[in-house]
């Protein structure tokens, strides 16, 4: 054994792009900026499975309200 136990099923955390608070995968909107997205447009992903930078929000109304005004950096490609 590795020390931990076989029954405990690992969970998927992310955190929120806006409070930065980690919460279950499950629980939280993902929003992708890629293929099919202008510069500026984040497309909600709601299978959670498109390619592409994903931004997750938790759904407190706060956070969705401030994420409407939220918008990616861009990253310098090194080359």
């Amino acid at each position: 054994m590795t020390g931990k136990e076989s029954s405990k099923q690992h969970i998927p955390e992310r955190s929120c792009v806006i409070c930065r608070q980690r919460f279950a995968k499950k629980e939280l909107f993902r929003f992708v900026s890629g293929k099919g997205a202008s510069d500026n447009e984040l497309i909600p992903d709601d299978k959670k499975v498109m390619q592409g930078r994903g931004y997750y929000v938790c759904g407190n109304e706060t956070c969705l309200e401030r994420f409407k005004f939220f918008r990616p950096r861009k990253k310098k490609f090194r080359g």
